[in-house]
């Protein structure tokens, strides 16, 4: 099931409407199906004799408090309990592989799928909750984060724009501002107070134009609210550099996300390289050893950004498209699948295997299958 985008203390509006919910019903009732006419083993077992590794994307694991009150979209966002869950499953059905810049081997013999994890932005809870989780389950891992805003404060700016679309929401004057914000970049736009599907359109429709001007939009958004995009928020910092030095050496593997987040297929080139070399620069300055691995931001790249990775001198990169990791898959376009809370949980809000059996392995290899 595709992630269906929301906010944080706003994200609830939208799961009471009778069509997502019938969607989720006829997406179970599927999925049930594949359970018991044996189409998810088949497809697990496949995986295992391809002697490929899925790879999972993660952003942000909360405990249930800070879960209700963030800001991160939804399909970003896993429970403290279910994150836990998933950990318990897999070190005991899974091969989970630690990502080192190496590349599979092959390993017919195998009967377990192998699983790396991955996560991305580098946010603080990946410190102080992923972390300790990881240690105690013995669970290797890696994080792609953005050298240039290690240790700030709300530095993202889907997040701020959430915040702000929230106040909006709250407030007739200023939501007439935020409205007419919109409409005048974004004519074809919609701005209804209260719908979280509407916030998830104004945040892509962000996504699509040049930094500068969405920058300038952003700005402009906040000017009625006097707030700015430094506004202090500890549940949404990003990990320190002592914070990750730890982890570097532990369990986990640090890899580059850009060095301020942007995504390089909306930047010029020059300014893409950039923040491609200025990344892997500064990684390998605070942790003392070379920075091989990267993971495109909003998983978007072209020929053109692949090939700049490869000649700014990385050895593997990570896009957010579901699929198998094999010897025969391109170095800079590794497949990796999203997992969230409403992916991998059933319809009492529990981790499930099955469902985790259905948003990995079965998307991964329909998607192998369909190359």
């Amino acid at each position: 099931m595709a992630p269906m985008h929301g906010t944080g203390p706003n994200s609830s509006m939208t799961k009471t409407r009778p069509a997502k919910n019938n969607r989720r019903l006829i997406s179970w009732l599927w999925i049930f199906f594949l359970k018991v006419s044996g189409l998810l083993a088949w497809a697990q077992r496949e995986i295992c004799s391809s002697s490929g590794i899925v790879v999972l994307t993660l952003h942000r694991v909360l405990p249930d408090p800070a879960f209700q009150e963030a800001n991160s979209p939804e399909g970003m966002v896993l429970r403290r309990t279910t994150f836990e869950a998933l950990l318990s499953f897999l070190t005991r059905n899974c091969e989970i592989t630690g990502l080192r810049g190496g590349f599979p081997e092959p390993d017919g013999n195998s009967v377990r799928p192998r699983i790396a994890i991955t996560f991305d932005d580098g946010w603080k809870d990946t410190a102080t909750v992923v972390y300790p989780l990881a240690v105690n389950y013995g669970t290797p891992f890696t994080v792609f984060v953005c050298s240039g805003i290690a240790g700030q404060s709300s530095p993202f700016w889907p997040e701020l724009v959430t915040r702000l679309w929230q106040k909006s929401a709250e407030m007739e004057s200023q939501a007439e501002s935020f409205s007419r914000i919109c409409q005048s970049a974004f004519p074809h736009y919609r701005f209804v107070p209260g719908n979280a599907g509407h916030l998830n359109d104004l945040i892509m429709c962000l996504k699509t134009v040049p930094a500068a001007k969405r920058d300038e939009l952003v700005q402009a958004l906040c000017a009625p609210f006097e707030e700015d995009s430094s506004e202090v928020s500890e549940l949404e910092s990003t990990m320190t550099w002592q914070e990750t030095k730890a982890m570097d050496r532990s369990l986990c593997s640090i890899g580059s996300h850009t060095q301020s987040h942007e995504i390089l297929t909306r930047l010029p080139m020059d300014r893409a390289r950039q923040e491609l070399e200025e990344s892997k620069k500064q990684i390998q300055e605070q942790l003392g050893h070379e920075c091989t691995m990267f993971s495109y931001t909003d998983g978007a790249w072209s020929n053109e950004v692949r090939d700049l990775v490869e000649l700014v001198g990385y050895k593997q990169a990570f896009i957010n498209s579901p699929g198998v990791w094999t010897r025969e898959t391109n170095a800079w376009l590794i497949p990796r699948v999203n997992i969230w809370e409403g992916s991998i949980t059933n319809r009492a809000g529990e981790f499930s295997a099955t469902m985790f059996q259905y948003s990995v392995l079965w998307r991964a290899y329909r998607a192998n299958n369909r190359k």
